[in-house]
């Protein structure tokens, strides 16, 4: 597997409307993308779900080595952008490959909700799509209970009600969250793209959109695959 990022890569950056929160958005991201795809599908090992100590439902596998290179050569770059003095320094904590594995039958309901990566304002999420849209992009929300998107230490009572909420609400909370509901408000989506990754705050919620098209076997075609990473930015 080679990961060496492309010269041509194409940044975009994107603000959630009623907010002062930044999405950015690098397409073709991996110069040899086909190599990452065969790596993915016959050479990494996954384990089983649950196993990395989060609510994530299905297998990861931590990526090599190469792959946290090229994840800070990309921030690196990103700190010469106009926007981008927030990632002058940086340490990355983890790149996980993950294949969603449970069916919408299979959740329990904290992962019917979307959640959030972090409560420190300085740790941020990066997901590297492997599949097309059509598997499904990534949706940012709001918990009603709130007017803010993201989360902190100081919201402990927030947090508190809110998986209260979802709790009450089991009943009906079946499935992937897709959309709005009466709890939290969706407020911004971005499509997924073979070879898009997109980086955001992690203490924002947010949630997978797992279509009606995703496949459930970590060995088919249509599983909805991505690298998630976490790392952290240093003032």
């Amino acid at each position: 597997m080679t990961t060496a990022i492309n010269s041509n890569l194409h940044i975009q950056v994107t603000q959630i409307p009623n907010s002062d929160h930044f999405i950015w958005v690098i397409d073709d991201f991996i110069a040899d993308f086909d190599s990452l795809i065969e790596y993915s599908n016959t050479k990494a090992y996954f384990n089983q779900a649950g196993a990395d100590g989060t609510l994530f439902p299905g297998m990861r596998d931590e990526m090599p080595k190469p792959y946290y290179n090229s994840l800070s050569s990309l921030i690196d770059l990103l700190s010469q952008q106009e926007s981008g003095n927030k990632f002058k320094r940086h340490t990355i904590a983890k790149c996980w490959l993950s294949k969603v594995t449970l069916s919408p039958l299979q959740l329990n309901a904290k992962q019917t909700m979307p959640h959030f990566d972090s409560l420190a304002s300085q740790d941020m999420a990066a997901v590297h799509y492997l599949n097309g849209s059509d598997l499904g992009g990534t949706s940012f929300y709001r918990y009603k209970g709130t007017e803010k998107l993201d989360l902190s230490i100081d919201d402990k009572e927030v947090i508190l009600k809110m998986v209260e909420d979802v709790k009450k609400t089991a009943d009906n909370r079946k499935g992937y969250m897709n959309d709005s509901d009466e709890l939290f408000e969706k407020v911004f989506s971005v499509d997924a793209k073979p070879n898009r990754i997109i980086i955001y705050s992690g203490n924002i919620l947010h949630s997978a959109n797992i279509t009606d098209d995703v496949d459930f076997d970590k060995k088919s075609p249509n599983n909805r695959t991505s690298i998630n990473s976490f790392f952290r930015v240093v003032s």
